[in-house]
């Protein structure tokens, strides 16, 4: 009775009670399946059906539906916002979980009928912007890839036959227009669950009859099918000239696994009143962005900048003078500028890898080669470290090349007693005698043959912190164990530190230059190391390839080290970067050289096989691991 009197708490309650809960489709939270449980199954089976071996799968942040909503619905939603899968040139987006159905399997076996679904279906957009005739061709695009799917994969069938009738039981029963009606049974006929309808619209789907000439006023699109998914088509925004500022790095961002869709701005928006800007930071796919939202600057609460994200469908990254007040983690899915293919004239070119058009782009990236400063950051190594550099030190030198005793030989500094024997035996056997003159024992020492470069990510993620370590800083140190094991088993090494901005920008640095000894002067000029801007590995691995390729060595091997995505501010990012990174390992490779990829990025999975192939890499999810487990790869890898 007391809590009647409480009238905010009633109202509320009663509100809560009229629209709360009215979303299309039920959830049944406890039998919820996440996209991170599956994602390396149900990529494995994407590729396995033929999908392109480049393409991400991600997940989706909740885009609005135009379908009409029941009175409830209108009050508590005004739109709802739907996770529907889709499909761009570079990635797959599927909903972040899944618990439409009130059966775990059935959620799970979702994601993987949707990997099949689009290892299938064509990456081309629908262009139709009629919402009546655009719902038809999409019907009829879902019907002919569900059926080419279940052609090609008849062991599917049970599964779709399980999900399509879950899913017409799980729509929404609800009062349509007439045409809308008519529509919605189409979806339920396709489902298995419902016959055609009268009248023009069924040939129409199926392509036996015109489509209408356009949608009835007030038309509302068909409400989407989990089912079925959609391609999309990104306008790639215009080529930028200038550079992008790259801001320092604080503490860890909030942060969630969600792709957002995003749009360059190349006005400057300070002044502007949009609700929710973006600054560029560093990596556009993987790195925390600077968030610009519209209230006092010295509002340092990240919760109601986290609101604002969730609250658009796209965010707009803009160039923005000034500290900004909070700071966010996105994955954000931007489309990328237009290609410009012109040539660069410089002294130290090399092609990229175009995948689009199956081709290189000639002389498409200039590289600035330089040796590295002893003059930077300050950073040592403490007591632990250099008992750590001791141990590995000792571990190493049992890998120098040893000496071997060598039989029969002309010169030595002893005498092969069985070698004089035989030769003894054959003379007077009747022999000529001629292995007299080799006699003798030798000592030789044996040589590893063995060219190494380690190649090594300072780009600007690398000052970002994971578990309360700054990235560069461990690397700092992994670098300078496995640097003094090189020179302690007497493997012929260089290190090059690379970094870049833009295609006309990649900068290599020399850290220590092949038979070059280990001295103090390299080990500052590792303490030196500082944050630089991008990631553009393939001009890097292409770089460090060719240098590595003069050595006279039989045996080479490029070991690089990363901390996350292959990116750069133009259009190197997304599934160029990555089939450009690709690319040139395998050039790497044909050259007769190892390239072994390590990562401290613990969602590396997705992507890293793909850059390295199968056995090409290794993933350290714990950062601290990094220079205990550095030395281990090499020692693994090398001999």
């Amino acid at each position: 009775m007391l809590d009647f009197l409480e009238l905010e708490e009633t109202v509320g309650r009663a509100w809560h009670r009229l629209v709360g809960g009215t979303a299309s489709y039920p959830i049944h939270a406890e039998h919820v399946v996440s996209l991170a449980e599956v994602r390396s199954r149900i990529a494995i089976m994407f590729r396995a059906l033929g999908g392109e071996t480049g393409v991400q799968i991600a997940s989706v942040g909740a885009r609005r539906s135009g379908h009409r909503l029941g009175w409830r619905q209108r009050i508590g939603l005004g739109d709802e916002r739907l996770e529907q899968p889709g499909r761009d040139a570079a990635t797959i987006f599927l909903p972040d979980s899944i618990a439409i159905f009130a059966d775990r399997e059935l959620n799970a076996a979702l994601y993987r009928w949707l990997a099949a679904w689009f290892a299938f279906a064509p990456v081309d957009a629908i262009e139709e912007i009629d919402p009546l005739r655009r719902d038809l061709l999409m019907l009829r695009r879902a019907s002919e890839i569900a059926v080419l799917v279940l052609t090609e994969c008849p062991g599917l069938a049970g599964d779709y036959a399980r999900l399509a009738a879950a899913t017409a039981m799980a729509r929404p029963n609800r009062p349509l227009p007439r045409i809308e009606q008519d529509m919605e049974q189409i979806v339920l006929t396709l489902l298995g669950a419902y016959t055609p309808p009268a009248g023009e619209l069924w040939p129409a789907m199926m392509g036996t009859g015109p489509l209408p000439d356009k949608a009835p006023p007030g038309y509302r699109s068909v409400l989407p099918c989990p089912l079925w998914g959609d391609c999309w088509t990104r306008e790639l925004s215009p080529a930028h000239k200038g550079d992008d500022e790259c801001a320092p790095t604080a503490a860890p961002a909030p942060s969630d696994d969600r792709k957002r869709f995003a749009v360059r701005e190349r006005e400057d928006g300070t002044n502007r009143r949009d609700p929710f800007v973006l600054n560029r930071f560093e990596k556009i796919l993987a790195m925390a962005e600077m968030v610009n939202v519209d209230r006092p600057a010295d509002d340092s609460e990240d919760e109601d900048a986290q609101k604002a994200a969730d609250d658009l469908e796209e965010i707009t990254l803009s160039r923005r003078s000034g500290k900004p007040a909070s700071r966010l983690k996105f994955d954000l899915d931007l489309p990328p500028e237009a290609l410009d293919a012109s040539r660069l004239n410089a002294d130290v070119t090399y092609p990229e890898w175009d995948y689009r058009s199956s081709s290189y782009l000639p002389d498409h990236c200039r590289v600035l080669a330089a040796a590295a400063s002893e003059t930077g950051e300050s950073w040592t190594p403490d007591e632990t470290m250099r008992r750590h550099i001791r141990q590995v030190r000792r571990r190493f030198e049992a890998l120098r090349p040893r000496h071997e005793l060598m039989r029969a030989q002309a010169d030595g500094h002893d005498l092969d007693l069985d070698a004089l024997v035989r030769a003894r035996c054959d003379l007077r056997a009747g022999g000529n005698g001629g292995g007299l003159d080799r006699v003798h024992l030798a000592m030789r020492p044996q040589g590893h043959d063995l060219a190494v470069t380690l190649l090594v990510d300072v780009s600007l993620s690398t000052d970002a912190w994971v578990d309360g370590y700054r990235v560069l800083d461990v690397e700092k140190e992994a670098l300078l164990v496995l640097a003094h094991g090189l020179s302690a088993c007497g493997d012929h090494h260089s290190i090059l530190t690379f970094t870049s901005r833009r295609r006309s920008w990649v900068r290599l640095e020399t850290v220590k230059a092949f038979g070059e000894p280990m001295s103090g002067a390299v080990e500052r000029r590792i303490g030196a190391l500082k944050p630089g801007y991008y990631t553009r590995i393939g001009t890097a691995v292409r770089h460090a390839s060719a240098e590595l390729a003069r050595q006279p060595q039989r045996k080479k091997l490029l070991l690089v080290l990363t901390d996350g995505k292959p990116n750069d501010v133009d259009h190197y990012e997304g599934r160029f970067a990555v089939e450009d990174t690709r690319k040139s390992v395998q050039e790497a490779r044909r050259l007769g050289i190892a390239v072994f990829g390590v990562t401290v990025d613990a969602a590396a999975q997705s992507y890293f096989p793909t850059l390295f192939g199968r056995s090409g890499y290794a993933i350290v999810g714990n950062i601290r691991r990094l220079p205990a487990a550095l030395p281990a790869i090499y020692r693994q890898v090398a001999h």
